[in-house]
């Protein structure tokens, strides 16, 4: 069907085959530095020869997320190819990574909008209408095209163009910010300036990508289109099913009656505060779909109903390895239920068993939430999490609080401090040293997440941004700053004759001064984690220590809360959970490490009726091999809905108002807290922040 390749194409190939490794080890090592834990998970599933896609999601770390994904699928034997933005690809550093690593462009219309004379508004008889106060729509708008307002506050495409200050919307202007709907309404009302993208052809991308699979070549893709920091995935693009369903279909139209199936494998990435320096992750890969002779011939007679029940699967698969909830609020108080149903040896359960529990929890929750019982767990959780937050501890600390002996505590709390410092100190020197790459890092990535979060429509606080950047700015500063460091080495080895480097030619002594810089980061950032660990087991020492009667009835009280709360979370999960998982006692003894469920949990009530409904909605335009340049592959409307692992609680919107100087106004007023905690915390704050301010640099 496609013609043979060429020699020079076939060396071209080897050449990148070697770069590709070169460049694998690269992103392999700053995925293990960036991250302090990194599990796989399901990699069985990835099969070993033939076409492969894989489907990507959530796309919650921008350019981070591609070197996660080479290096886990690296470790299958498989090399993907990448769907890569344009605008990505005409970048110098990025760009020329992807053209080494054979990426394929794709141009985004929200990347190609430009500013259009005149203003537009709304009809207000018709919201489909758009009327133009000097404007040019027969020369500035194209049919298909888009029309954006300002600021990001929405986006639409044109069915029609009747002249210069007349055309016909395909859809009205929506969003799901409340914010961003109410300032376009009031912009199309008033009368606004507005820019316009073309229609985008992406025949030729389609093309590209069906000889790429037709050679039994893999192909990665992020189908939810740009990055986000939304809790729940976007509405995937119809463009992953039509390339897979296209593959097949295109070899058929060739004459070719045996034609070789694509397999769609989704790959779930689940981070654990994916924009802090030295978090965790989990990278997931599900079961297999196969596109089959029969489904591409479905797609020739009728593209349309078999796209969007390919999309309908792939949706359902996505949902199997990833973490997503409706809104932050759920997903925080399923979190903190997950924590109260854990047995005390939680430092034992691998990521993965966790990543698993919090989407079980996630999927009964879900499906039972208007249950009267569901509703009151719910809301005891979420105030249990906020007297946690106000009296700034985690769940685990909860039951080392004590009300032992003072000097035991005491000395304890003295020995652990001991440690931390010793620690903390040990780390000083190459935090010193590597301090301009933690603040430029710092100031960069926020800035760009500014940046853009104004130009988004999707994005809550942009923290998806954050990593790329912090990693950015790492390889350019670090080697920059280690050069320096290798300098001024060999400066003070030639002023003071240090032997027996003083002897060796200065190229050595650079090399040596280099590796040594990087081995004193490298010390420092392991001597830091320990370091930081301790520090976190100082906060309950120190509040047992403190505590006065009032303030050991407080604990008295939070550790007898936190053990109703255990039971009402282990009632729950017994309740709902058999007619939903049939191992759930398996996996329960396999996540709690027992031997015996019946011994463990509490009694179950008999079976409710209920049972797992899974409810999938899937649309898609009427496609096919003869106008896919009508396909929008990376376009990003608004989700319809506010719908990853552990987030952190404090950067939610909702978290936002107990937390920073809103929690400490609050704190220093009383609160809507009782007195007495309040009093308890102030009297902690002072010793707490010294210790916390040693340590931001973490964050």
């Amino acid at each position: 069907m496609y013609p043979e390749p060429t020699v020079s194409e076939l060396f071209r190939e080897l050449i990148g085959l070697v770069v590709y490794e070169l460049l694998n080890l690269f992103f392999w090592s700053i995925v293990v530095t960036y991250l302090r834990e990194f599990r796989v998970r399901g990699s069985f599933n990835v099969p070993k020869d033939g076409p492969v896609i894989f489907v990507i999601a959530p796309h919650h770390s921008q350019f981070f997320d591609g070197a996660v994904v080479m290096t886990t699928i690296r470790e299958t034997g498989r090399r993907p190819a990448f769907i890569i933005a344009n605008k990505s690809y005409q970048l110098k550093f990025i760009g020329g990574l992807a053209k080494l690593m054979q990426a394929i462009p794709v141009e985004r219309a929200q990347d190609v909008m430009k500013p259009q004379s005149g203003k537009i508004r709304v009809d207000p008889h018709d919201p489909y209408k758009l009327i133009g106060e000097g404007t040019k729509f027969t020369h500035d708008v194209e049919v298909k095209g888009l029309i954006g307002l300002p600021g990001g506050s929405g986006t639409a495409s044109v069915e029609s163009i009747e002249d210069d200050t007349h055309l016909t919307l395909r859809k009205p202007f929506t969003n799901s910010n409340p914010k961003l709907q109410a300032k376009a309404d009031l912009l199309l009302a008033e009368g606004t300036s507005y820019k316009a993208a073309p229609h985008i052809d992406n025949h030729q991308v389609f093309e590209n990508v069906f000889k790429h699979l037709a050679q039994g070549k893999t192909l990665g893709i992020f189908p939810e289109g740009g990055s986000h920091d939304r809790p729940d995935l976007l509405p995937l693009k119809p463009g992953v099913a039509i390339m897979a369903l296209g593959t097949v279909a295109t070899q058929l139209q060739a004459g070719i009656t045996n034609p070789k199936p694509v397999k769609i494998v989704p790959m779930g990435l689940n981070y654990f505060h994916a924009h802090k320096f030295r978090s965790r992750a989990v990278v997931e890969f599900g079961t297999p779909i196969t596109v089959t002779k029969e489904m591409a011939e479905d797609y020739i007679l009728n593209s349309r109903d078999t796209t969007s029940k390919l999309l309908s699967q792939i949706t359902y698969a996505m949902k199997e390895v990833v973490v997503a909830c409706k809104d932050y609020d759920t997903l925080v108080a399923l979190q903190a239920a997950r924590r109260l149903f854990t047995s005390a040896q939680r430092e034992s359960i691998p990521l993965p068993l966790v990543m698993e529990m919090n989407r079980r929890l996630i999927r009964g929750y879900e499906e039972h939430a208007d249950e009267p019982d569901v509703i009151k767990l719910k809301r005891d959780v979420i105030a249990y999490n906020k007297r946690l937050m106000r009296l700034g501890l985690h769940d685990h600390q909860v039951e080392s609080l004590t009300e032992t002996n003072k000097i035991a505590t005491l000395a304890n709390l003295i020995g652990r401090f001991i440690k931390f410092f010793t620690f903390a100190s040990l780390c000083m020197p190459g935090t010193i040293m590597f301090a301009p790459v933690f603040i430029l890092g710092k100031i960069i990535s926020q800035r760009k997440a500014r940046q853009a979060l104004a130009a988004s429509t999707v994005k809550i606080k942009a923290n998806d941004v954050i990593a790329t950047w912090k990693v950015l700015v790492a390889l350019g500063v670090a080697p920059i700053l280690y050069v320096f460091y290798s300098v001024i080495g060999c400066y003070i080895i030639s002023l003071y004759h240090i032997e027996p480097l003083a002897s060796c030619p200065t190229v050595v002594q650079f090399v040596v001064c280099y590796a040594f810089a990087l081995l004193i980061t490298y010390s420092s950032l392991r001597f830091g984690e320990v370091g930081v660990d301790y520090y976190k087991s100082l906060a309950p020492l120190f509040i047992s220590l403190v505590s006065s009667s009032f303030g050991t009835k407080i604990i008295t009280n939070l550790q007898r809360d936190r053990r109703n709360l255990s039971d009402q979370v282990q009632s729950f999960v017994a309740k709902y959970g058999p007619d939903m998982f049939d191992d759930f006692d398996q996996f329960y003894r396999e996540y709690n490490g027992v031997s015996d469920y019946e011994v463990v949990a509490k009694p179950r009530p008999s079976p409710s009726d209920t049972s797992l409904r899974t409810h999938l909605t899937g649309s898609a335009n009427a496609f096919g091999l003869d106008n896919l340049s009508d396909v929008q592959i990376w376009s990003n409307p608004a989700p319809k809905d506010d719908d990853s692992d552990d987030v952190d609680e404090a950067s939610t919107p909702e978290a936002a108002s107990v937390t920073g100087k809103d929690h400490h106004h609050q704190l220093a007023n009383g609160g809507d807290g009782d007195d007495e905690e309040s009093n308890l915390r102030r009297r902690i704050n002072k010793h707490h922040d010294m210790i916390t301010n040693s340590m931001t640099y973490y964050s």
